[in-house]
């Protein structure tokens, strides 16, 4: 015992010696601690975007951050994306890149909203995750000091296992309609959506429906020219997972539309898929490539520019469709490709592309485009189409190919911060 306070009394001397030599000859002494712990100064800067989110309940209820518009500026950088749940709410995936923090990486938090939440519900359910993801980076920052958690479980509480007496399924019906009525022309449209699908980690089952009609009326010098457009389609699939990356499924339509003269098709095609990347990671990048092969049964209202009042065809196809998420911007890019077999000449190829690109900071610019080379519309009408039918639109029109695109620029300066909110008049 002796050796141990004699060995604390030479520490003690060794202390107080060394810090008379360090302050020898200063008025003022300071002391060093021997850890440090440097905090970032200011609220963190915060980016997100993404889906559509109410910025306004965001700057009320999280101002220990500082919201800014330029992502240039930001400490951290947020992009939140949305997927569709099996049970028909949604899925949202959070994820943070880190830009100026040291010790920190980058995260996904994913949250979920159910079909039944209202807008405020899944506002709150965002706030409160979008707040859980921003902690490691106050903790970094000064505001950390200011900074209270609360708990508010109790060890008591023991949540029961969760019974679903519907099995994973959900239904969905829809119901829309517009009505719009001028002196000379009148338009009524109504559509029905129906919904059942079953959703789990090994298998997706869905089944939809829709019907829809459009009708249209014009009125000159007291004669009346009347076009409707009717249309049902209905599908069912079923698809297993295999792995991460391979799935495969079957999938069964019907459709009928005087449109297109067709007074039924029904398909039948099996499919494989398989992802480059794993589906775990599906919020951020996707890259797959999917092969489908299979009958058609075709029965047309009048007879076709081949001499047909019905066939059967075999039809196969091959999908790719990318999708990656940065901070720097998005691209979406689908290719389809489709032929039937007895005659290769009747295909489709389709390339569907969306680009948003930031190229510096207060600049971004995006583009879209779609092209289709068509070859397939075998159930045109040999009827010769008068002009009542092509300016009422009553009937589809031979084309070899249709395009469409668009771009825009946005162009932002000035102040970087959006924490005021102001909604007055």
């Amino acid at each position: 015992m002796w050796i141990k306070r004699r060995l604390k009394y030479l520490f003690l001397i060794f202390l107080v010696f060394s810090n008379g030599i360090g302050t020898a000859g200063d008025t003022k002494p300071e002391s060093t601690p021997l850890f440090s712990f440097d905090k970032k100064e200011g609220k963190p800067k915060v980016f997100v975007e993404g889906i559509w989110i109410d910025f306004d309940y965001l700057r009320r209820n999280l101002q220990f951050v500082d919201f800014v518009n330029d992502p240039a500026v930001a400490d951290v950088h947020i992009i939140v994306t949305q997927r569709r749940s099996g049970s028909g709410g949604n899925v949202y995936s959070m994820m943070y890149t880190n830009r100026t923090y040291e010790n920190l990486s980058n995260f996904t938090l994913t949250c979920t909203s159910a079909s039944s939440d209202t807008r405020e519900e899944t506002r709150d359910i965002l706030a409160e995750t979008l707040k859980k993801g921003l902690m490691p980076f106050v903790n970094e920052s000064e505001v950390s000091d200011k900074m209270l958690i609360r708990y508010t479980d109790t060890e008591d509480d023991q949540s029961p296992e969760t019974e679903d007496p519907w099995n994973h399924w959900t239904f969905r019906g829809d119901f829309n309609g517009n009505i719009n009525l001028e002196e000379s022309r009148k338009n009524y449209n109504y559509w029905i959506n129906l919904r059942a699908d079953k959703v789990t980690n090994d298998w997706r089952i869905r089944n939809s429906g829709r019907r829809s009609k459009r009708t249209v009326e014009y009125i000159s010098d007291g004669e009346s020219f009347k076009s409707e457009n009717i249309s049902n389609n209905y599908s069912s699939s079923v698809v297993h997972s295999l792995s991460s990356r391979w799935s495969a499924g079957a999938f069964l339509s019907y459709s009928n539309s005087n449109y297109t003269n067709i007074l039924y098709s029904i398909s039948l095609k099996p499919a494989v898929e398989y992802n480059i990347f794993p589906w775990d990671i599906e919020d951020r990048k996707v890259f797959t490539i999917a092969y489908y092969i299979g009958p058609d049964w075709n029965k047309y209202y009048e007879e076709t520019i081949y001499g047909k009042f019905r066939e059967r065809l075999w039809e196969q196809s091959l999908r790719l469709d990318l999708q990656l998420v940065h901070t720097w911007g998005e691209i979406e890019a689908g290719l389809n490709a489709s032929h039937y077999l007895r005659d290769f000449s009747k295909n489709r190829i389709t390339l569907d592309t969306e680009l948003s690109i930031r190229i510096i900071r207060g600049l971004s610019v995006n583009f879209d485009f779609r092209i289709e080379n068509i070859h397939d519309q075998i159930y045109l009408s040999k009827e010769e189409l008068s002009l009542e039918d092509i300016l009422l639109n009553k009937v589809q029109l031979p084309s070899t190919f249709e395009v469409r695109a668009g771009a825009g620029i946005r162009i932002q300066f000035g102040s970087i911060y959006n924490n005021i909110v102001n909604n007055r008049l």
